[in-house]
């Protein structure tokens, strides 16, 4: 969901003003723990709107160039709708009609950094990412199967680290998708491309254009538009809060969400 792409967003930020001169983040593991409310709707091609409510809870611990991340959430599907090839990573299954809910796909992943390309600006996170299908296929809540993906994130900082500093980025990856009982899915590419201002040592703005294949060949490509605002709420804690507004039939009309972040210290 659109939670964990804003969770990378915060991150990015963090990584422009502290990581590049953190030497402590190069000797300890440092550790942070994620809590999300995500809700989007749309119709995909049927008459009536699927609504989806997802909650997940990331522990995230990183030390040297290595993160590593683990989310387990909670969600919720309402409505008929092949979702598929639906916006996010938790990709859900099949409904007729009705709601269910329950936990969700279980996302792994790890990310190296280049941190030699830090003194000039330059952020290249390398991520493998694998999705254990712990949500029902059964109730619609999940493809139940394994997934995997490959991912590359650029990042470039300009006039600095501080307040003021523009920061594009753009990610491209692949994913497998898998192969769920009776449908025949092909492996996808997905990307984005946006731009992030910092206002002051508080805010931080930003928005991306994401575009993904659909699993399904006859399905049309899922594109979406995204805006966020990431604000410090103190040492320890962060906060991110994001709308997305759907581009294609294959994505949601509309959706948005909140992401708090906790780090110890």
């Amino acid at each position: 969901m659109r939670t964990s792409v804003c969770i990378a967003l915060a991150a990015l930020s963090l990584s422009a003003t502290v990581h590049a001169q953190d030497t402590f983040a190069d000797a300890f593991w440092q550790f942070r723990a994620h809590a999300g409310f995500d809700f989007s709707s749309g119709y995909y091609g049927a008459a009536k709107a699927t609504e989806i409510v997802y909650l997940p809870v990331t522990l995230q611990a990183a030390k040297g160039p290595w993160t590593l991340k683990a989310t387990v959430p909670w969600i919720r599907v309402s409505g008929p709708a092949l979702l598929i090839d639906g916006a996010g990573e938790a990709t859900a299954g099949v409904r007729s009609t009705g709601a269910a809910s329950g936990i969700g796909d279980i996302n792994l992943s790890a990310t190296y950094a280049l941190e030699q390309f830090y003194n000039q600006g330059l952020l290249i996170d390398l991520t493998g990412r694998v999705k254990a299908p712990t949500a029902s296929f059964t109730k619609g809540l999940g493809t139940g199967e394994w997934d995997g993906a490959v991912q590359v994130d650029v990042a470039k900082t300009v006039g600095g680290t501080g307040p003021g500093t523009f920061m594009p980025f753009a990610t491209i990856g692949y994913r497998l998708t898998g192969d769920p009982t009776g449908f025949f899915l092909r492996n996808v590419l997905y990307g984005s491309l946006g731009l992030q201002y910092t206002w002051s040592d508080i805010v931080t703005t930003g928005a991306s254009y994401d575009f993904r294949q659909a699993a399904i060949r006859a399905a049309v490509d899922p594109e979406e538009a995204t805006g966020y605002v990431n604000i410090r709420l103190g040492q320890d804690w962060s906060g991110n809060v994001y709308g997305v507004v759907g581009l294609s039939r294959n994505s949601p009309t509309a959706g948005g969400g909140v992401v708090l972040t906790y780090k110890w210290r």
